[in-house]
């Protein structure tokens, strides 16, 4: 049986989704059913994103704008446009106002979306289900070994004390100084919570979580 009706569809996932069952489960599930293409697991994603929000409604929504693909292909075609700004004496500004015009934005020296898609909320998700349902069956947040901390997160608005860095080689020498004075159990904590940073991830419907 091949679940082509929406609203066929959306009733089968609905009823896993109130049961408790994640998304990849009931993906499997419907699948060992009705058959290998009755339902993907992107597709069951995207209908739990829905009723996490709280929307049940069991039409499915028109798509609003261009497709994602389209989107994509344009901000790799304007990187490209815009790659040899340097040589072409293309002013950075110039740069950093094209990308924000096609809606993006840079968050700890990545360009990525202000308004997280679909697709992004999903993929989220998935990653954090994962990476929870991997530490539950093997803990290997236990096994990191930080012998190299400067990929740690710390938000600490106060450790310049109101010092003034001249350059950025005092910025990196200040920075090195404070994640070494930081004690072992400094990182194991962080690492540790990790989980329930996933957790907040799924519960926040894959959404940014500002701390």
């Amino acid at each position: 049986l091949k679940m082509n009706e929406i609203s066929e569809e959306i009733r089968y996932v609905m009823l896993f989704y109130k049961k408790g069952k994640n998304a990849a489960q009931t993906c499997r599930q419907i699948c060992e059913v009705y058959g290998a293409d009755a339902v993907s697991e992107r597709r069951t994603q995207e209908w739990f994103v829905r009723f996490r929000s709280g929307n049940f409604n069991v039409k499915d929504r028109p798509r609003s704008g261009r497709p994602v693909t389209e989107k994509v292909d344009e901000i790799l075609q304007l990187v490209k446009q815009l790659s040899g700004a340097n040589a072409l004496r293309i002013n950075h500004m110039t740069v950093w106002n094209h990308l924000k015009k096609t809606g993006y934005a840079k968050k700890f020296d990545v360009w990525v979306s202000h308004e997280l898609t679909q697709r992004n909320l999903i993929d989220r998700i998935s990653i954090s289900e994962t990476l929870l349902k991997r530490n539950e069956i093997d803990p290997f947040l236990k096994q990191i070994i930080t012998g190299d901390e400067k990929w740690v997160k710390y938000k600490n608005i106060n450790s310049l004390d109101g010092k003034t860095l001249a350059d950025k080689r005092a910025a990196e020498n200040h920075l090195k100084k404070f994640f070494a004075d930081k004690p072992q159990k400094f990182y194991t904590d962080r690492i540790m919570k990790l989980p329930e940073k996933w957790q907040k991830v799924i519960d926040n419907n894959g959404q940014y979580i500002l701390d």
